[in-house]
């Protein structure tokens, strides 16, 4: 018998002795009752142990916690010299029984078996509820037991708690000690509290576990709690009834019978069996019979709830080696049982004949399965398997995509995931696109080049993903070969961040792109979608009060600029800003410095060094004025070549005092069913005019959008390469009211102005006189069904309508619709156009038709002189804990080369936990 069979034993036997009371041997002159069995002969040993006042300790030791005393011997029944007197209290009979033969087995099949151990043929006493407290006595006298039967102590606690662990025989401090074994009883508490140690939760952390497990060994201890214990010496088998708990290596096992079979080392339960897993598992039964250690045996009738809350259901199952599972005639679902009829069939179940879980693998099995949808079948597969709830990410194939698109006609997508470490993982997706009848012949193959003819009808995608503690990366990259002149084509995007010490980190970006409609073609999606590529890698600190940056940057797109070789290389760019600490009145200093070298094949090339000192004081008056004071000094030194006004290297410098003041005061109104604030606003702001050279390019200084959220800064042009000089500033006014019952409204007016009129604004910037031209804000996002925001900018003169931006929603959740209108006027700069006047509507309408359906659909229209619808949108969603599908279909339209226009349909259905099912149409 191994150890922890030993140790278990000893738990139930330290339990039942304590339950049972002690024999007073000197009470009745001599053994009280002889056949019972002492201490000795529960231990099998042959001799009749020692008279018990020899073995008792004297009667003024203090008592164990909780003890209470038995009756006075003189309460207790003699034993007759006749036959024994009926006894006032039911008494457990223990029926004849053959002896076990020299195997250790049974002579007769019918002694001894489950049954017997159990208690199902002999008359027990029904176990309390486990929601009924344990009564600490229990009234009236000791009855008398027959041999092999230990009945619970009258005066002893009803619910002990055993602990049994090894140690040597000559241990000191051990209540008792057997074979080096000790065992220490004591009473236990309502709260649950076992063997000093509380019920651990239904899912233990996985570093825990193993912590646990190395701390307890190879053989790691049982502990047990219940009301009664029951030991049949003859037949080697201990019963524990009555809210019995066991626990070992965090594995827990409750029951209302639990008997264990010393000489087979088997254990069975029965009767609201549920077994605990360290991982969160919970298993339900009528009865299981499991090895001494849990880690095999069968059940009946199990139910089986998942860490992951999914449910599995199996007329029978047999546990095998402590990690695996198989189940017969299995039933699988993610979804939760309705709350007003538990019994409805749930919205997809899995059906199979057999159900096997690899708890080594982490991997649930399914053999002649059926995936039935509201209790129709409509999938049958010979085999299927999933990661169980533990795994995150597991390797594997995922659900196949079918697709056709009218450009490059069917398609069929089998993605599979590699899992490379719990940091990193790859995703391969192969898009396999079949040959269409009618343009079999337009496909110009080379059969000189069989990696070509391949690639014209193969699509590989790859996207590979790291997370440590330090940093993370994602790349996607894709390639392909065209399918009518059979040139490569494909695209790489990255991303990623490290943190190099608490202070430095290092980042980058990289974007590339074969050409301009690869990504349209063949759907490929990007986190940026942008008509230009981005490459950045970067260093940046950060410190208490400053911030260091170093950047290179390259730039590649059609769209940028006309030419793709007048795209710049920044290499490098390093800022520094740093703030000081608040010294008189609260006033401060401020240093930024900006350093820029760039080179392209076409067009400018030059270095640029930028140092700005300001210091800053703010103040508010005792009426409630803010003001700010500003001032600053600001030096730029420029090397530059291929300017396009200047031949030759061109060197300038230059130095730009300023000083500026900010002005608001607030004024608020409480009110009963609306508080209001009103807030005048303006600043003023004096610098040198000109420093603008023609011998200093403008790169960074190009797009300029006047509105209310740059009118009222001190330099309202970008960047650094173009300044604002002169006596200049704005003024505005901002009105917000706060209702009652919440939310917002907000109004906001401003206009700019300067005293001198230059060209450092373009004609079609708003600002080409003294005066700019009028700029407004409107938000309304009352609490009730309806937000609405508009920004708008008029002609100072005609009060024109020159840029507005507006969007409105109205509506509940039920149904609500949205409106956005957008116009802008042409847009230009000394270098030419960047974009003519654009006017566009988008219409969209939404309805959460229930908890779980969502459907919505959207319009996008052109409104220029040759426009027209540019897409709709369409899609339907179902979601709820267990299943989903979503349904959409988009219309586009596309004049660019190779590009045609067409839909877009996608059907996904989803089986939480189980899989999903992708259709598509491109």
């Amino acid at each position: 018998m191994s150890r922890s069979r030993q140790l278990f034993l000893l738990t139930l036997l330290a339990s039942s002795t304590a339950l049972s009371g002690l024999a007073r041997a000197e009470a009745v002159n001599g053994a009280a009752f002889p056949e019972v069995g002492g201490w000795g002969q529960a231990w099998g040993e042959d001799e009749v142990p020692p008279p018990a006042a020899s073995r008792l300790p004297p009667r003024s030791s203090p008592p164990l916690p909780g003890y209470r005393a038995p009756p006075p011997a003189a309460a207790l029944p003699t034993r007759p010299s006749g036959p024994l007197a009926p006894s006032s209290a039911p008494v457990e009979a223990v029926r004849s029984v053959a002896p076990l033969d020299e195997a250790g087995g049974q002579a007769f099949p019918e002694v001894g078996g489950w049954g017997q151990a159990w208690g199902e043929d002999e008359p027990v006493t029904a176990p309390r509820p486990r929601s009924a407290p344990a009564p600490s006595t229990m009234a009236g006298p000791s009855p008398a037991a027959p041999a092999g039967v230990a009945l619970p102590s009258q005066a002893a606690p009803s619910r002990l708690r055993a602990s049994v662990s090894p140690t040597s025989a000559d241990e000191a401090g051990s209540p008792v000690r057997r074979r080096g074994v000790s065992v220490a009883v004591q009473p236990a508490d309502i709260d649950g509290d076992a063997v000093g140690m509380r019920r651990p939760p239904r899912i233990i952390p996985q570093a825990l576990h193993k912590a646990q497990r190395r701390e307890e060994g190879e053989d790691p201890p049982v502990h047990m709690e219940a009301d009664q214990v029951i030991y049949d010496r003859e037949f080697n088998v201990v019963t524990a009834k009555g809210r019995v708990e066991m626990i070992q290596s965090g594995r827990t096992i409750s029951a209302d019978v639990v008997s264990y079979n010393l000489k087979q080392d088997v254990m069975g339960a029965s009767g609201n069996v549920v077994l605990t897993e360290p991982t969160g598992e919970v298993t339900f039964a009528d009865y299981f019979e499991l090895t001494g250690d849990f880690k095999s045996g069968v059940a009946a009738n199990m139910r089986v709830i998942l860490a992951d809350n999914s449910r599995l259901a199996a007329q029978s199952g047999q546990r095998v080696g402590g990690d695996r599972t198989d189940f017969d005639r299995a039933v699988y679902t993610a979804c939760e049982p309705c709350r007003d009829n538990p019994g409805r069939t749930p919205i997809w179940q899995a059906k199979a004949q057999r159900v096997t879980h690899n708890q080594a693998e982490a991997q649930i099995e399914y053999r002649d399965a059926w995936i039935e949808l509201a209790g129709v079948p409509v999938l049958y597969t010979p085999y299927l398997s999933h990661p169980d709830p533990t795994v995150k990410r597991k390797s594997g194939f995922l659900a196949p995509t079918v697709g056709y698109n009218s450009s490059l006609g069917p398609s069929f997508t089998t993605p599979y995931f590699f899992v490379m470490s719990d940091q990193e993982d790859v995703t391969l997706v192969p898009r396999f696109m079949l040959p269409q009848t009618d343009a079999i012949s337009a496909v110009k193959t080379d059969p000189d080049n069989l990696a070509t003819s391949a690639m014209q009808h193969l699509h590989l995608l790859g996207e590979h993903r790291w997370r440590g503690v330090y940093g993370e990366a994602k790349t996607v990259a894709s390639i392909t070969a065209d399918k009518g002149s059979g040139d490569i084509r494909g695209h790489v995007e990255s991303k990623g961040l490290v943190d190099l010490d608490r202070t430095w980190r290092a980042g980058w970006q990289a974007q590339y792109q074969s050409d301009r409609t690869y990504r349209d073609l063949y759907r490929v999606r990007t986190d940026n979608d942008r008509p230009w590529r981005l490459t950045r890698p970067y260093v940046e600190g950060f410190g208490r009060r400053n911030y260091a940056m170093a950047e290179t940057m390259s730039f590649q797109g059609e769209r940028l600029s006309g030419d793709g070789t007048k795209s710049p290389v920044v290499l490098p760019h390093m800022i520094h800003r740093a703030v000081s600490d608040p010294g008189w009145a609260g006033s401060y200093w401020s240093f930024d410095s900006d350093f820029l070298s760039y080179t392209r094949t076409k067009g400018p090339v030059a270095q640029r060094i930028s140092q700005q000192t300001g210091w800053h004081l703010p103040m508010t008056t005792p009426d409630g004025q803010v003001m700010t004071l500003n001032t600053s000094v600001r030096g730029d030194g420029y090397r530059s070549q291929n300017l396009t006004n200047y031949a030759g290297t061109a060197t300038a410098g230059r130095a730009i005092p300023e000083a500026s003041l900010e002005w608001r005061y607030p004024f608020s109104r409480p009110g009963t069913w609306m508080s209001q604030v009103v807030e005048p606003m303006a600043i003023v702001a004096m610098s040198p005019g000109g420093g603008n050279s023609d011998k200093i390019p403008n790169e960074d200084s190009l797009a300029f959008e006047l509105d209310e959220t740059n009118v009222m800064r001190p330099n309202r042009l970008v960047g650094l390469d173009r300044i604002e000089g002169g006596l200049r500033g704005g003024y505005g006014l901002r009105w917000s009211g706060f209702p009652a019952v919440g939310g917002r409204l907000g109004l906001q007016a401003a206009q700019g102005w300067r005293r001198k009129v230059d060209n450092t604004f373009s004609s079609t910037s708003g600002f080409t006189d003294t005066l700019s031209d009028y700029l407004g804000r409107v938000d309304v996002a009352p609490t009730g069904f309806l937000a609405l925001n508009s920004r708008v900018r008029l002609d100072k003169e005609s009060l024109a309508l020159r840029r507005n931006e507006s969007s409105i929603s109205i509506g509940p959740p039920m149904l609500s619709f949205a409106t956005t209108y957008g116009y802008l006027s042409t847009s230009s700069n000394t270098a030419g156009q960047i974009y003519p006047r654009r006017q566009y509507i988008n219409y969209g309408v939404s309805s959460a038709l229930s908890k779980y359906w969502v459907a919505t659909a959207s319009l996008a229209q052109d409104l220029g002189d040759n426009g027209g619808t540019l897409n709709w949108t369409a899609n339907t969603t179902y979601n709820d804990e267990c299943f989903a599908i979503m349904a959409t279909m988009n219309r586009y339209y596309s004049n660019a080369p190779g590009l045609l226009s067409g839909y877009n349909a996608m059907l996904t259905i989803v089986l939480k936990t189980l899989g999903e099912a992708p259709l598509g149409l491109f």
